[in-house]
């Protein structure tokens, strides 16, 4: 989760500084901000951050790429998250 999130900062060109941290059993990543609270879970975050660097096309240009692009958003922490093994994540992308 988090790991991930600084990983997309970089991909984005974001320059450092985010500060990620997780919460609960779930370890569910969080942005903390200087402006205000801090904003809960992967799929926020990440769009979060695509806005930040003015990429939303990366979000979906139409309202059907929109739901695509949240669609595999959900599916990635619904279905993904939590898996025991690669193999296991292998299996569910395939």
């Amino acid at each position: 989760g988090a790991e991930e999130l600084a990983l997309l900062e970089k991909l984005l060109g974001l320059p450092k500084g985010n500060k990620y941290g997780v919460q609960g059993e779930r370890k569910v990543p969080v942005l903390h901000t200087n402006n205000g609270p801090g904003l809960t879970g992967l799929i926020t975050i990440a769009a979060h951050l695509v806005k930040q660097a003015k990429k939303d096309q990366l979000l979906g240009s139409t309202a059907e790429e929109k739901a695509v692009v949240q669609q595999w958003l959900e599916y990635r922490v619904t279905q993904v998250d939590g898996r025991s093994s690669k193999e296991d994540t292998r299996t569910i992308l395939k």
